[in-house]
């Protein structure tokens, strides 16, 4: 469910529109501060409703809201796919003027530089409905797979070649040579560190994918991923380091950082704990800038209209899942949910949809056993996780 259809189906944006109140418009702003990242599209999904009440006064019944809604959704798509259509054509003009550059100067030899790096930089994403696993599973050159302890697994790659896995089980690559392009396949309810050839830290989180080669021969160090993961980058002056999701990727040398790429999610975040980064995204063309970052700043890139904003934060809130705990002040539940699923592997539903929108702060000890996290949900809440069965909870 896209950003649009949850706001059309939150009560709670209705009643902004049309009985607002000092209470719903303080909820409502304190939204637009906790998600900067959406603040521009809910302001421009609201006005639309704020026009049309200029010309018709009339009460509206739930069912003509979001039949109004709906309308209003058509019509901002069309202006969308508009302005997209006007960038296309700004870009393909540009990119023929560069045609005709190459053409008057005669630089065969530029141009086949220039085809090489953009063919390069937007080599096709594996699609991840092709990897069809339940399990921790690390697939190696497509070939071979190897499970791994559920909850909590991690993998080394030694210098000699050789795969350690939980510090016992040892795989021999007998081929020193040859590069082979693994799969680490970490599903929701489970999480994983893997040392990389280069001495590279990833901690991978709940329902992610890595996929990497089995050293790094060449000029760059590539990696692709999907989901979540914090990198500890080994510094190599002569060899940088690209990771790659859909929709960005993050350019470094040495540098420590956070990427949340989960395809279900409308923003991509990025953000810097120590050193520095360059971030491009998929869709910009040449001659738009890459974003670098500082320590201490987040970008968070929106998939619907490919734009990123920065935002200066206290990083430990984006990293601490990797210790074992979340962290969180003043989140709407909705949120503080949405990763309790994916560590767990579990869904809930809400009695009361509402409460999605309690406000909450504290620190949740998720190397804990399940029941005890719940039970610390219950007293800083107020409401009841009841457990219904082993993969499904509801919260009332």
């Amino acid at each position: 469910m896209n950003l649009y259809h949850q706001l059309i189906e939150n009560p709670l944006f209705f009643k902004w529109i049309y009985h607002n109140s000092p209470e719903i418009n303080d909820y409502w702003e304190h939204f637009l501060r906790e998600h900067p990242e959406d603040a521009a599209v809910i302001r421009e999904f609201k006005a639309g409703f704020e026009q049309h009440l200029q010309y018709d006064e009339h009460q509206l019944s739930e069912k003509e809201k979001k039949d109004l809604a709906i309308r209003i959704l058509k019509k901002i798509e069309q202006v969308d796919n508009k302005k997209k259509y006007i960038k296309v054509i700004r870009l393909t003009m540009r990119y023929a003027a560069i045609a005709i550059l190459f053409l008057m100067v005669g630089s065969a030899v530029t141009w086949y530089f220039l085809e090489d790096t953009i063919s390069n930089r937007y080599a096709s994403f594996p699609a991840p409905q092709n990897l069809n696993i339940q399990e921790p599973t690390l697939i190696i050159d497509d070939q071979q797979e190897v499970a791994l302890n559920k909850g909590k697994s991690e993998l080394e790659y030694s210098d000699e070649g050789k795969i350690i896995i939980d510090k016992k089980q040892v795989i021999e690559d007998d081929v020193a040579n040859e590069v082979k392009m693994n799969t680490l396949v970490i599903p929701y309810g489970n999480h994983s560190t893997i040392t990389l050839s280069d001495g590279t830290k990833v901690w991978l989180n709940a329902g992610s994918r890595l996929i990497y080669p089995s050293r790094f021969l060449d000029k760059n160090r590539e990696v692709m991923l999907l989901g979540e993961a914090f990198f500890e980058v080994s510094k190599m002056e002569d060899k940088p380091f690209t990771v790659k999701t859909p929709d960005i990727e993050v350019h470094v040398l040495g540098t420590k950082f956070n990427v949340s790429a989960y395809p279900d999610e409308n923003v991509a975040h990025t953000v810097l704990t120590e050193g520095s980064v360059e971030i491009s995204h998929k869709s910009q063309g040449v001659f738009d800038r890459n974003i670098v970052l500082i320590p201490g700043q987040l970008a968070a890139y929106n998939k619907q209209n490919s734009s990123t904003n920065i935002y200066d934060v206290e990083t430990e809130y984006f990293t601490s899942w990797k210790e074992g705990y979340l962290t969180f002040t003043n989140s709407d539940l909705n949120r503080v949910v949405k990763k309790l699923e994916r560590y767990y592997n579990i869904h809930m539903r809400y009695d009361d949809p509402l409460d999605g929108s309690l406000r909450i702060s504290g620190k949740l000890d998720i190397s804990k056993d399940q029941d005890v996290v719940f039970e610390y949900m219950n007293s800083l809440t107020g409401l009841n996780f009841e457990k219904i069965n082993e993969r499904n909870y509801l919260i009332k």
